[in-house]
């Protein structure tokens, strides 16, 4: 009884920890970068060229950022000089 407890509340952190991660993580840059891919209203494989052009331009200007808060800025950037 004990060990069904402790395996069902190991199973049940790491569902929400996987949730988490692909939500807040994986699926929030996702997001990010398809915001930014249909800003620059070019071909897909374009889009992700400049984008990391500028990702890389940002990182030696601003070291230390989170690759969320690279993206942010892309498109703050485009959207700012539309």
């Amino acid at each position: 009884m004990g060990i069904t407890i402790l395996v069902i509340v190991i199973i049940s952190f790491l569902v929400y920890y996987f949730w988490k991660h692909n939500r807040w993580g994986v699926g929030k840059k996702y997001a990010l970068r398809q915001d930014a891919r249909r800003l620059f209203n070019i071909e897909h494989d374009a889009a992700d060229e400049i984008i990391d052009r500028q990702i890389e331009v940002l990182k030696k200007n601003h070291p230390g950022h989170t690759e969320e808060w690279y993206l942010e800025k892309v498109i703050y950037d485009l959207e700012r000089d539309r």
